[in-house]
């Protein structure tokens, strides 16, 4: 072995020098050895990873001199890594995967491929001259080596703090109608012969099941792909009248195993039967004369994923065409993350939305990074919006599948070995190959942890509601913004123009309309504004009931048939007669649940305060006040059933490309007899304010004094005799109360103080009503601030919460927890929020909705996330987008696309009818808040022109 090259003391020097600030990293140290904090460059990029020995942040080649000099780290180790394909070991038996986790742990680069891990040490001078070294090496400084040493054995910060998907399966319940089971003595025996085995109703020679109880042989349920059975097993338990819900799949019965399946509504999963020997004796099969035949649900659910060529087949087998560049980055699914990966697609899908603009951007994200804090800029929730959405938008991570390239005819080698002519051969570039796999795929692992931390749900690896989750970013992202609003960072790095929160793009205000059914008095009331217009689906509405009716008829008389001749063997025949046809499922207008939502509510025993509070019926509507520059529609597919069991609509919707709401627009505000703005119209008479008890505002508040009782029983509990005395007083001298209320208030100074005077406020109320003063009516709760205060929130943290809620108490608590890593700024925010927009109050509704954006109510469709699945906890989310392809300026060539996880291809069957969540994006409107209004009313149609990604410069023609 060849004597490596001896170091020099010159190229030495720097790194003898920086060794006061070099750093051996701990255990429990966060280490960014796998991945930089500002870019998805890791060490398998073309240049490698730069991980500090000071701070341990790991940053590509792009970012290096100016985080050396940000954060004054002097000595980096480059790691640069390459993986190479395992040889194939002949004497290794292949097994073929069983389970999900096998495929999952078969498919992982450790098991498939070698890593070759390259190594230096690289010296950064102050004027961002760079030197290296080799490493290892034996004349590079102890203290260096052990630091670098440790920093590259490190486990990533991003493995320490993912969660672990790579679960075994879980353990399947014994069903609750195993013992005893009810078995017909209907004479049927199943023969020891699999060849002579089929579905009853279909004909179907696989993925059989036997139904324990009747002996009858039905195929299984269809795939969310289309494969599988025909449901025969499933029809048949519904045509017996649900009563027999235990079958098993016929083909993987062993002596020691079986898959035995309920259809139970309560169970509806895999399930144990402990007397399954026994049951099948029943039907003429002994167990321990099978072999398996067939595939487990588990191996099947398995060649369901390793058949799912995303860049292949998709939408119903349809060939598609992969996309790449700008705009086109798919997201790694991290483990049941599709629903984030979605969710960020359809944010991201219009290069005029919020997130595009003020964080795709490479010179605003630049500019954000530049401003990120130097201790940990992986917990920064700005940068790392910087980082993702910059990531997405500037295609840099976005990666075309690999082309087949030609291999060039052999020569003769430098050795003298002679390869053999030929002709060039086609094929995909292993390179190319290599490099689509592992190089150059978006993880967005920093992210996911930073939005999860905190979210019992979103910090975990399960599957997750996709529209919740935009909920939950939304407002995390807000947060994060008004922090860095405060700060001045914003206004620094985007100007004034963007530095507006992003709800203001999503959320449109809305008011309601009561009108008293007796008295035709009305009074409007301005509502929370929304950002997610959620849509209940009128199956009433359904236009093709026709269709319908006669594809129900037909699969009732094809029960009928099947049921008939299923005595006599005869059910193959008379389901091959009918034939199979599709299913049709009620096809909805959009517009019919639009027309739903607007539509009056009628209020039965309703109050009326202008017949002094007497019972009578009432109308309710909802308008809006404003309209946002982007609209967010939900269908409401997905419900929970009065077992409390989660259920899918299956129904389609006629979903439009255009829309046009300007109809359900709020009237004009009118103006008042004193001159002021008013909402109320011409004609229409206001319904009084609710009538006051006349004691009420006269009666001196009662004052209440410690009952000496009490107060012994809590002071022979060991607490102080002051500190029991206001705990009567604060509780009415409840004892339960009054001993909750010393726990949660036994650390204040106070607590030990003489008793107040009588009629003073004890300072925990009075602080309470301090954080309440303002907020337009009465303040929080003191019953509710002190349970909130006993759970460990300030009082002002909880009468916070308490005001955004409305004194809800637990909506409240789910407020404080979603709001934990920065109760002072949100709280913060919305001190500030009534201060802009007043007390909200019930009269004209100009409060809540002041800040908003609004411009005109018609919007085409942007985006769309799907969802696969019979709940939104499971299954898997897909988004669609109409992006600009081929690169027009016009929309002229707008198509859309695909983004599952990783995948993105021009998509050939966009399932619009299936969507779960919608965004619509005001048509060709100007994004910015700027709204041109003429003479003559609103100005339709702008023909706009985009000059760059800040800016716009539109041409307006007469309507």
């Amino acid at each position: 072995m060849a004597t490596p090259t001896p170091i020099t003391d010159e190229q030495l020097a720097p790194f003898r020098a920086a060794m006061q600030t070099i750093r051996t990293p701990g255990t429990y140290d966060k280490v960014y050895n796998d991945e930089c904090v500002f870019s998805f460059d890791t060490p398998f990029s073309p240049g490698g990873l730069y991980v500090s020995l000071s701070n341990w942040q790991g940053v590509s080649a792009s970012y290096l001199t100016s985080h050396s000099t940000k954060t004054s780290s002097p000595v980096y180790v480059l790691i640069k890594k390459v993986r190479v394909a395992k040889p194939d070991d002949p004497d290794k038996v292949k097994e073929e995967p069983k389970t999900m986790n096998d495929l999952l742990q078969a498919t992982l680069p450790e098991n498939r491929y070698d890593e070759v891990v390259s190594l230096e040490l690289v010296a950064v001078d102050p004027s961002g001259s760079t030197s290296a070294i080799p490493f290892p090496h034996d004349d590079v400084p102890m203290m260096v080596a052990s630091a670098a040493e440790a920093v590259v054995a490190h486990q990533a910060a991003g493995d320490a703090e993912a969660v672990n998907t790579l679960v075994e399966d879980e353990e399947r319940p014994v069903s609750k109608y195993a013992e005893g089971l009810v078995q017909l003595d209907n004479g049927v025996k199943i023969s020891p012969d699999s060849s002579k085995w089929e579905c009853a109703e279909s004909g179907m020679k696989e993925n059989l099941w036997l139904n324990l109880s009747t002996g009858y042989i039905g195929s299984g349920r269809k795939n969310w792909d289309g494969s599988g059975g025909t449901n025969g097993g499933l029809n048949h338990y519904t045509a017996t009248g649900n009563q027999y819900p235990l079958a098993v799949k016929l083909g993987t019965i062993t002596p020691t195993d079986a898959d035995v399946y309920s259809y139970a509504p309560d169970e509806d999963q895999m399930v144990k039967v402990p007397k399954l020997g026994e049951y099948l004796k029943h039907w003429g099969i002994n167990i321990m004369d099978l072999q398996k035949t067939d595939k487990s649900m588990a191996e099947m659910e398995l060649d369901l994923n390793q058949n799912a060529e995303l860049w292949a087949i998709t939408e119903k087998g349809a060939k598609l065409e992969p996309v790449s560049g700008p705009g086109f980055t798919g997201l790694v699914n991290l483990g049941n993350s599709c629903y984030m990966n979605s969710t960020l697609q359809l944010l991201m899908a219009s290069p005029a939305s919020p997130l595009f603009l003020k964080y795709g951007d490479k010179a605003i994200a630049d500019s954000l990074i530049a401003t990120a804090p130097t201790d940990a800029p992986a917990e920064d929730p700005i940068t790392q919006l910087a980082k993702l959405a910059n990531g997405i938008a500037s295609g840099d991570y976005s990666v075309a599948p690999p082309t087949p390239t030609p291999t060039p005819t052999p020569t003769t080698t430098t050795d003298g070995d002679e390869g053999k002519d030929g002709a060039a051969a086609e094929g995909p570039s292993a390179a190319a190959a290599m490099a689509s796999e592992f190089g150059a795929l978006l993880k967005p692992r920093m992210f996911k942890t930073l939005v999860g931390r905190g979210h019992s749900e979103f910090s975990s690896g399960r599957q997750q509601d996709a529209e919740e989750y935009l909920q939950h970013l939304l407002e995390f992202i807000g947060r994060a913004e008004h922090q860095a609003s405060s700060s001045g960072r914003f206004t620094t790095c985007m100007g004034p123009t963007l530095d507006k929160p992003i709800a203001s793009w999503y959320q449109h205000g809305l008011q309601s309309r009561l009108q008293c059914g007796t008295t035709q008095t009305v009074r409007y009331n301005a509502e929370p504004p929304s950002t997610v217009l959620s849509l209940a689906i009128p199956l009433t509405e359904a236009t093709n009931k026709e269709q319908i009716e006669v594809y129900q008829e037909t699969q009732r008389l094809k029960r009928a048939k099947i049921e008939e001749k299923e005595g006599d063997g005869k059910a193959k025949e008379a389901k091959e007669d009918e034939g199979e046809g599709e299913a049709v499922l009620p096809l909805v207008p959009l517009s019919a649940c639009l027309e739903q939502w607007a539509a009056p509510e009628v209020m039965a025993d309703f109050k009326s305060p202008a017949l002094g509070g007497q019972i009578t019926t009432a109308e309710k509507s909802i308008r809006f006040t404003t309209f946002p520059p982007f609209l967010l529609i939900k269908a409401q597919r997905y419900y929970v059933d009065e077992t409390w069991t989660p259920k899918k609509l299956e129904v389609r919707l006629d979903v439009p490309l255009t829309l046009d709401l300007e109809h359900l627009r709020a009237p004009s505000t009118g103006v008042g007899p004193d001159g002021t703005p008013s909402p109320y119209q011409e004609g229409e008479v206001p319904m009084p304010d609710e009538p006051e008890a006349p004691a009420a505002a006269t009666a001196a508040p009662e004052v209440i004094e410690p009952d000496e009782g009490v107060v012994a029983q809590l002071v022979s509990m060991g607490f102080g005799e002051n500190g029991c005395k206001r705990a009567a007083v604060a509780n009415a001298n409840n004892v339960e109360a009054s001993m909750e209320w010393i726990f949660a208030h036994m650390e204040d100074a106070d607590f030990n103080e003489p008793l107040p005077p009588p009629g003073t406020t004890p300072p925990a109320d009075a602080a309470a009503g301090a954080a309440g003063a303002g907020g337009g009516g009465d303040g929080p709760n003191p019953e509710h601030v002190m349970m909130l205060t006993s759970m460990g929130f300030s009082d002002v943290h909880a009468a916070g919460a308490l005001k955004a809620t409305d004194n809800d108490m637990e909506r409240a608590a789910d407020w404080l927890f979603s709001h934990s890593d920065d109760l002072d700024g949100a709280v913060a925010a919305l001190d500030a929020g009534a201060a802009a927009g007043g007390g909200g109050g019930g009269g004209g509704g100009g409060g809540a909705a002041a800040a908003l954006e609004d411009g005109p109510a018609t919007y085409k469709l942007r985006a769309f996330v799907s969802h696969i699945g019979s709940n939104t906890g499971s299954g898997h989310y897909v988004a669609h987008a109409l992006k600009n392809v081929a690169g027009s300026t016009d929309g002229s060539t707008d198509e859309w696309v695909i983004f599952n996880d990783q995948s993105v291809a021009k998509s050939a069957n966009p399932p619009l009818e299936r969507g779960y969540m919608y965004l619509y994006e005001r048509a060709w409107a100007q994004h910015l808040g700027l709204h041109a209004r003429g003479g003559l009313g609103r100005t339709r149609g702008p023909r706009a022109q985009r000059l760059g990604i800040l800016g716009y410069m539109y041409l307006y023609e007469r309507a």
